[in-house]
This record gives C-alpha cells, sequence and structure tokens, in this order.
C-alpha cells in the first residue's frame, strides 16, 4: 500500500473530502495527486496530515465520551 492509498483509505474511513484533508496542509489538486500516486509528499508534509488525522480521532473520541457521559447522568 502506498502512502496516498493509505491516506486515501483512513480520509474515506473518516468520511471526510478531499478538500477537507487537504485544508491548510497542501491544495486539494495536489493531495488529489497523492492519492492517486501522481506526486509523492515530503516527510514534513505527512506529519502534518497525520497530525489532522489525530486531532479528527480526538475530536470523535470527545464527542463519544460527552455522548457516554450525558445519557449516563441523564438516565
Amino acid at each position: 500500500m502506498t502512502i496516498g492509498e493509505a491516506l486515501k483509505s483512513v480520509r474515506l474511513h473518516a468520511g471526510i473530502s478531499q478538500t477537507e484533508m487537504a485544508a491548510g496542509i497542501v491544495s486539494e489538486s495536489f493531495y488529489s495527486k497523492v492519492e492517486r500516486g501522481v506526486h509523492a509528499i515530503d516527510a514534513e508534509t505527512l506529519i502534518e496530515f497525520c497530525r489532522f488525522i489525530i486531532l479528527m480521532l480526538l475530536a470523535f473520541l470527545h464527542k463519544l465520551i460527552i455522548s457516554h457521559l450525558l445519557d449516563h447522568f441523564l438516565s
């Protein structure tokens, strides 16, 4: 699996668009080409994508925990 394929897989599982994934890191066009294997990315850019993915995961977990706590206290 290439880096582009891995990024695409994570993006699709997270339910976000290429625009959202690329925002503030690279252009949407460049990101699309990374997913398709047309362009490579450097380590710094890959780290930025990893940071974004981690933040998405933390936001998801935060919502899940808050929902669980609310359910617990309201029942």
